[in-house]
């Protein structure tokens, strides 16, 4: 099987389908450094930790995943020792999401393929699938994600919903590269999983026919990749892209905030409920200010990683990160301040836990905390959103000149 393929893959179908530019972008970049992070270790960890348990599942049918996964506890896996911690937050929670999984479409699954290597039809393109089950109705693919950014299994966005393109890519591949598992009789399901997010499980059923329009597409989105001018879209989609810093769709907006000025411009206008030019050109620099952020930030983890990777930028250099002073142990400290005097509740504090704390203890109990005991405090503070965003209706304001005028008949009514 051939290494993963530069042009699309599962990762990056997304990007591919919604910004077929990007591709020659990406190959026109000097040749990246390999790099990982605690995160990214921890994610291979955690499949290794997985893996482990559906070889053990396919070898013997109905052993018992959790325990398999007590069975590892102090062992080692990939570059780490499995802790407790691990099995916890990690592990446990994998399994009762596969379980649940398994359980809502019926039961009776076999694990049938793990980390299973799978060939994209019609393109060079290639990919890994973490596990596929089948029972007597069902063929399942499950893909775990350890980190703690949500991804789910079907997306909603401005054009409804649609299918994590990961997924149909897994699934398409899947079944080009081991039809025999796939039969007319079994429907079909994806799942995501992610113990450290919220929902922990998020699945969907996929029409044979979906599969194919997918194929579809991706075939012409590298026909597009590979055309002359292909075209350039910006969107969620963009995020992972290393080519942000050199393309057009996010540089653009710098160029155009330079040409606004450094200077913001002031308002010389009457507020009013019509949209006036100052008002537009609030919404304008709003957008590129945004923009420019978001740069920076893609900027700042570039500039970083060249640098721990050994390259020199002209005026920047790696410093150590300050960290905030910490006690050194708790029983040495308060032992030491006791004997300078001082008391007690001066030296230990006594709170409730946060909810996010007690509602992580409450899934692993399988309880459930009374939502009453959960408030919004009042407010009468207001931030500003993009208008699509907003959750609740707009806070209407009175003119600064109505609300004068109000005030001054009420001053007038008392004299």
């Amino acid at each position: 099987m051939a290494n993963h393929s530069q042009l699309v893959g599962g990762s990056s179908a997304d990007r591919l389908l919604n910004c077929p530019g990007s591709y020659q972008l990406i190959t026109a970049l000097p040749p990246q450094p390999d790099s990982t992070s605690s995160f990214a270790e921890e994610g291979t960890f955690g499949h290794a930790v997985m893996d482990l348990i559906a070889r053990k599942r396919r070898k013997v049918p109905g052993v018992r995943m959790a325990d398999e996964a007590a069975d590892l506890l102090g062992g080692t896996v990939y570059d780490r020792e499995v802790t407790q911690k691990h099995l916890d937050e990690l592990i446990y929670p994998a399994i009762e999401a596969m379980e649940a999984l398994e359980g809502i479409h019926g039961g009776g699954f076999k694990v049938v393929a793990v980390e299973a290597k799978v060939r994209f039809p019609g393109v060079p393109a290639f990919g890994t699938v973490d596990l596929i089950l089948r029972s007597d109705s069902y063929i399942l693919l499950a893909d775990y994600k350890f980190g703690v950014g949500v991804v789910t299994a079907v997306y909603a966005d401005e054009s409804g919903e649609r299918m994590n393109p990961q997924l149909m890519f897994y699934l398409a591949a899947a079944q080009h590269t081991l039809p025999r598992l796939f039969t007319n009789k079994r429907k079909l399901g994806v799942a995501i999983i992610q113990p450290r997010a919220e929902p922990q499980l998020t699945y969907a059923e996929v029409q044979s026919e979906e599969v194919l329009w997918f194929i579809q597409d991706v075939e012409r989105a590298v026909e597009a990749a590979l055309s002359r001018d292909p075209p350039l879209n910006r969107g969620d989609h963009c995020k992972w892209c290393p080519a942000k810093t050199i393309c057009p769709k996010w540089v653009g907006p710098i160029k155009e905030l330079a040409l606004i000025g450094k200077t913001p411009m002031q308002r010389t206008e009457m507020v009013s409920k019509e949209v006036t030019p100052f008002a537009e050109y609030l919404a304008r620099t709003k957008n590129l200010t945004e923009d420019l952020a978001a740069f920076a930030k893609e900027i700042d983890a570039q500039l970083k990683a060249y640098l721990e990777d050994g390259g020199h930028v002209p005026g920047y250099v790696l410093q150590p990160k300050k960290k905030l002073r910490q006690w050194i142990d708790e029983d040495t400290v308060a032992e030491c301040l006791s004997k300078l005097g001082f008391a007690y509740d001066e030296i230990w504090q006594n709170k409730l836990r946060t909810f996010a704390e007690t509602d992580k203890t409450a899934k692993k109990k399988h309880l459930k905390i009374p939502d009453a005991l959960r408030v919004t405090p009042a407010t009468d503070e207001t931030v500003v959103v993009r208008a699509e965003e907003a959750a609740f209706p707009p806070i209407e304001r009175p003119l600064a000149i109505e609300q004068f005028a109000a005030s001054a008949a009420k001053l007038s009514r008392k004299g």
